[in-house]
């Protein structure tokens, strides 16, 4: 055995001596929080381990739900949120999650501090989110403010009414936006992955399409810009007053139009009953 291994596996044996490594009883905890919304107009969740899912609605409150699944850290009563994570209030900002160098240390066999949280969040319509996590999807519905969401491994998946600015990152995962009632301008980016934009069909944007290995995929009448020498194209719809951007690089890219809802279905009138003919009156 040669003096690296055996440095290697005398340090292994001491850390395991030491008990660093023994990997302890799993545990499921559920925190349930809320805040008023009226002073609160931006919420960051950052975490590193975790799905994030935000969802508008009429209340004006803020509501949270985290789901912790842990692993050789154990709940600590006496701590905010049982010691996993932070929520704090900084001006009109809301602060959820946990910092990237709290993220787990890893060797090929044991684990420190293995912590997955997947949050769950009401919110006002109004606000704006900024949401990042390393492993993990990345959901909004009906959120009308400016939206920044990244994630490494995991999709991203927004649904908004289109009334402000959408920011969309990952590096291996799906990204899809859907502005329901408007458009006011978008970057969405992968790099192993598709990316699906769907707009109203009276959206005004300045479209600039970006990949490596895909196509391009578009519903609108474009007027497109192609570039020699790359795959990029781009191209004005309906006057080209916001800026629409995507890019990746395995995927392709597609951009569709909102559906159209249907006609609503008016009843039929029922026909007047036809008057009975008149009798002849009787002879006398």
């Amino acid at each position: 055995m040669n003096s690296r291994t055996t440095v290697i596996y005398s340090l292994t044996v001491a850390m395991l001596a030491a008990g660093c490594f023994v990997r302890g009883e799993r545990k499921e905890v559920r925190i349930v929080r809320g805040w008023p919304a009226a002073a609160i107009h931006r919420l960051e969740v950052r975490e590193v381990d975790g799905t994030i899912s935000v969802e508008a609605n009429p209340s004006n409150e803020i509501r949270l739900v985290a789901n912790v699944r842990a692993r050789g850290k154990a709940p600590n009563p006496r701590s905010e949120n049982q010691g996993y994570f932070k929520t704090d209030v900084e001006g009109d900002t809301l602060v959820i999650g946990r910092d990237r160098e709290h993220a787990s240390f890893h060797f090929p066999i044991f684990r420190v501090n293995d912590v997955r949280i997947d949050y769950e969040l009401q919110v006002p319509e109004s606000i704006a989110v900024d949401l990042r996590t390393v492993n993990g999807r990345i959901a909004t519905r009906g959120v009308a403010g400016e939206t920044s969401a990244t994630t490494v491994n995991g999709e991203v998946e927004i649904e908004t009414p289109g009334s402000s600015e959408v920011e969309a990152h990952a590096i291996n995962g799906r990204v899809s936006a859907k502005f329901v009632r408007d458009f006011h301008g978008a970057v969405l980016r992968t790099v192993n992955g598709r990316v699906v934009a769907v707009l109203p069909q009276n959206a005004s944007f300045s479209g600039d399409f970006a990949q490596v290995n895909g196509d391009v995929e578009a519903a609108f009448p474009l007027s497109i810009h192609s570039h020699p020498g790359s795959r990029r194209v781009s191209g004005e719809v309906n006057g080209g007053r916001y800026s629409l951007r995507i890019t990746t690089v395995n995927g392709d890219i597609k951009i569709d139009t909102v559906a159209a809802p249907p006609a609503p279905v008016v009843p039929e009138t029922p026909a007047a009953p036809t008057a009975a003919p008149a009798q002849p009156a009787p002879r006398t």
